[in-house]
């Protein structure tokens, strides 16, 4: 069926003028919406790595860094690298996919996706980077896209989403210099904790057709919710 749009919030940022969001404190919560893996025990999930070489290295930092979580234990695995794969970016089941590829001029360096139950598991994700504005950015705006958007595939959201105020020290974080923004602070384990350690589920959740819900980071920053 043809979605349709059911939420829209958006903010358009340019070098010169910011429209929006103002920041939110460090220490306000920053669960998206509430979205969580199913899971008993640690969060196992294995995350499909189709991105090229040159994007490798900061997947693997980004997994090492999510993995201190004492919530998280997720394990790279290698998929395809097709250009078809790595622009179908396609959701795969009770995982994770990573890709990067030439997008085009869409406004959004990073953007993750996930599928949600009605009961707000997390039954897929995909995290893509976009090579359209990232391929000659340097190692530390692509090693805190790559961090973000795979934090948001956890249930994630943002600490702060003025691009203009100090950085927090957190991937999570909107900036204009990803120098200290390249990997996740004490805050974002201690949200994890709180989503994931309040609870255990018996059974991973069942996939239904619930909606998409899609997150961005890049000069323009759209939280978009679908309706089936």
């Amino acid at each position: 069926m043809r979605p349709r749009l059911r939420h829209a919030a958006f903010v358009a940022v340019t070098a010169a003028m910011i429209v929006g969001f103002t920041a939110t404190p460090a220490a306000a919560s920053h669960s998206w919406n509430g979205y969580h893996w199913a899971r008993s025990g640690e969060a196992r999930l294995t995350i499909l790595s189709s991105v090229t070489s040159n994007w490798s290295n900061a997947l693997s930092v980004a997994n090492s860094d999510w993995n201190r979580s004492a919530y998280l234990q997720n394990t790279v695995v290698a998929s395809s690298t097709t250009s078809t794969a790595r622009q179908q970016c396609a959701f795969p089941s009770g995982a994770i996919r990573v890709c990067n590829f030439t997008y085009g001029n869409t406004g959004w360096s990073g953007l993750a996706s996930i599928r949600v139950t009605s009961g707000n598991h997390i039954t897929t994700g995909t995290a893509k980077m976009n090579d359209t504005f990232l391929a000659s950015a340097d190692s530390a705006k692509r090693q805190g896209v790559m961090c973000q958007e795979v934090g948001h595939d956890f249930g994630l959201a943002h600490q702060d989403e003025n691009f203009t105020n100090p950085n927090l020290g957190t991937c999570m974080d909107y900036t204009n210099n990803w120098s200290t923004n390249q990997h996740p602070n004490t805050h974002d384990y201690n949200q994890l904790a709180a989503q994931y350690g309040n609870h255990n589920d018996s059974t991973a959740a069942s996939r239904d057709t619930a909606g998409i819900t899609t997150i961005v980071t890049g000069d323009v920053v759209t939280l978009v919710t679908w309706a089936s």
